[in-house]
């Protein structure tokens, strides 16, 4: 899960953070804990969203009205879906800029895990946003009319972790 795996490349950070023991890093380190605790939040919600889709997949579709009623499940359970991974990728994205500012910040032998932590990040956004496509194009399936919104989303946060890397 994308989530668990970005609180880990999160942890990193926070780690170098506590061996430079600097003063200058307080806030760093709070904003740190911050991300730490909504990325590891965004795993139950990932399960939760999961289950929703699939209980809305499963709904009964044997005449109109109870096809009507799938479909609204459907794209509901979806866009929850959707937009979840979409803000996790955010708060990665934020994680991946703060690494650039502790890495000149953190005592020189613990920089690697700093490096470490980035990358893990990145990588935990970027599995994060595979989710985001596979729900965009169920999204598009349903002509959803949030998906064109979502996808400009998605875009922005690309962009920026494009720009980061």
């Amino acid at each position: 899960m994308a989530a668990v795996s970005g609180a880990l490349g999160v942890a990193l950070l926070q780690m170098a953070v506590v061996v430079t023991a600097a003063p200058q890093l307080d806030q760093p380190a709070d904003r740190l804990a911050e991300l730490r605790s909504e990325i590891e939040a965004a795993a139950d919600v990932d399960v939760q969203d999961f289950v929703a889709v699939m209980a809305a997949y499963r709904l009964p579709r044997t005449d109109d009205a109870q096809q009507a009623e799938r479909a609204r499940a459907v794209e509901a359970a979806l866009l929850a879906a959707t937009e979840h991974p979409l803000t996790l990728v955010g708060a990665l994205a934020e994680t991946v800029t703060l690494s650039y500012e502790l890495e000149s910040l953190v005592k020189a032998s613990i920089v690697s895990d700093v490096l470490a932590g980035r990358d893990i990040a990145r990588g935990a956004a970027l599995a994060a946003l595979h989710t985001v496509d596979i729900n965009l194009a169920q999204l598009d399936r349903l002509a959803s009319p949030m998906a064109a919104d979502l996808r400009a989303r998605r875009d922005a946060v690309l962009g920026r972790l494009e720009e980061e890397g």
